[in-house]
C-alpha cells in the first residue's frame, strides 16, 4: 500500500507478555506524525471498582475498552503492523466505526476467562480480532506474527455486521 504524504493510519500491535510466549493484541490510532491518539483494547475490568487490567479471571468482565493513556502496552520494538493508511478522515471513519461497536460488545457482559481457559474461551484478543473485522481490516488473526491465545475466536458476528466500516 502506498503511504500518503500526510496520511494517518490503524496499526496492529502485540505487548508481549513477560515470562511467557504469548501476547497481548490491540488496536492504535496515529496520526501523520506517528504520534499515537488513540487506543482499543479488550480488557478484564473488575466490576465492582470498574478496574480495568491486562490479564484476569472468571470474576472480571471482558470489555472492549477506548483509551489512548493505556502506557502499559506500549513497549519498545514492540510487533506492529500499519494495516491501514489513508487522509485523517478517511481514517477517523474507519476508526469511529469500531468506537461505535463498543457499547454492544460490553453490552453483552462477557466474562473474561481464567489463565488456563484462554485457548477455548473469549478473551482479550478475541476482541482485537472482532474490532480487526469492524475496521475493515482483512484478516486480523493473521497480522501480526505472535501467538495470541484466543484470536481465532470472535465476539459476535451480529456486531460485526452491524458495525463493520464500509468503505
Amino acid at each position: 500500500m502506498r503511504k500518503l504524504l500526510h496520511s494517518w493510519s490503524i496499526e496492529a500491535r502485540a505487548f508481549e507478555i513477560p515470562f511467557t510466549p504469548f501476547s497481548h493484541n490491540f488496536w492504535v490510532l496515529t496520526d501523520n506524525n506517528h504520534i499515537i491518539l488513540d487506543q482499543l483494547h479488550g480488557l478484564a475490568v473488575d466490576p465492582e471498582t470498574g478496574e480495568s487490567r491486562a490479564i484476569g479471571n472468571s470474576h472480571d468482565l471482558l470489555l472492549a475498552i477506548q483509551d489512548a493513556t493505556i502506557v502499559w502496552s506500549l513497549q519498545p520494538n514492540q510487533p506492529t503492523v500499519v494495516c491501514a493508511t489513508a487522509s485523517e478522515a478517511a481514517i477517523r471513519q474507519r476508526w469511529q466505526a469500531a468506537i461505535n461497536a463498543i457499547p454492544a460488545i460490553n453490552a453483552l457482559q462477557l466474562h473474561y476467562p481464567n489463565w488456563w481457559q484462554h485457548f477455548h474461551k473469549k478473551n482479550s484478543n478475541s476482541v482485537f480480532n472482532t474490532l480487526g473485522q469492524i475496521l475493515g481490516i482483512p484478516l486480523p488473526v493473521t497480522v501480526l506474527p505472535t501467538w495470541a491465545p484466543g484470536i481465532k475466536l470472535i465476539i459476535s458476528e451480529d456486531i460485526i455486521n452491524q458495525f463493520r466500516y464500509k468503505e
